[in-house]
């Protein structure tokens, strides 16, 4: 059976990026797959390159426990989605840390260039934007993100050829007007049959 997981990085368990990754993974569900949601911030997973992840790069000491704990979870899924809100043009913090600490050498791609063992999985980047996706294309902070994201991180370093960029875009931080609101239930039910069709 589809194995679904999904990890979201906001400190607001009440925000949109939660309800957007569960909705990912409700969707998922409805046509049979089995799910994970994994809220890092509520995890305490802390995403600070230190120098026990130095040592596992360099081949000279092994791999942190809490960034196998997730990699353990990620060899499980078929189907992950990373969702986030964009900060100054890129992922914040905490998601960036995670793709340091737990996408990393000899496990998200190997420094001989051999296959890694997330090659063959399907990867999410699911983004929430203040502005449109339009402005994101136009602008080109879109290919910026691209490329840093997609095309390097995933098809590049790490082999992954399924791993596409997503879009919930337009969105007004604090909002919570009956518009803002009608808004974002468009927003989540349309990452639902995001799910649902990757099912």
């Amino acid at each position: 059976m589809t194995k679904f997981l999904a990890f979201t990085a906001n400190p607001d368990p009440e925000s949109l990026t939660q309800y957007i990754g569960k909705a990912f993974l409700e969707g998922a569900a409805s046509k049979g797959a089995n799910t994970e949601f994994v809220d890092l911030h509520a995890i305490g997973f802390d995403p600070t390159y230190r120098m026990a992840d130095r040592k596992q790069y360099l081949a000279e000491g092994p791999m942190p426990d809490d960034a196998v704990a997730l990699q353990k979870k990620i060899l499980d899924a078929d189907v992950i989605a990373l969702v986030c809100p964009i900060y100054w043009c890129s992922m914040p913090a905490m998601m960036k840390g995670f793709t340091e600490r737990v996408l990393c050498r000899h496990f998200g791609y190997n420094p001989d260039h051999s296959k890694s063992v997330i090659a063959d999985k399907k990867f999410r980047f699911i983004m929430l934007t203040g502005s449109s996706e339009q402005w994101y294309h136009d602008s080109g902070i879109h290919d910026a993100i691209y490329n840093q994201v997609i095309y390097y991180m995933f098809h590049h370093y790490c082999g992954v050829d399924d791993a596409e960029l997503v879009y919930v875009d337009n969105l007004e931080m604090g909002d919570d007007s009956a518009e803002a609101r009608k808004a974002a239930a468009k927003h989540i039910e349309r990452i639902k049959e995001l799910g649902a069709s990757m099912a």
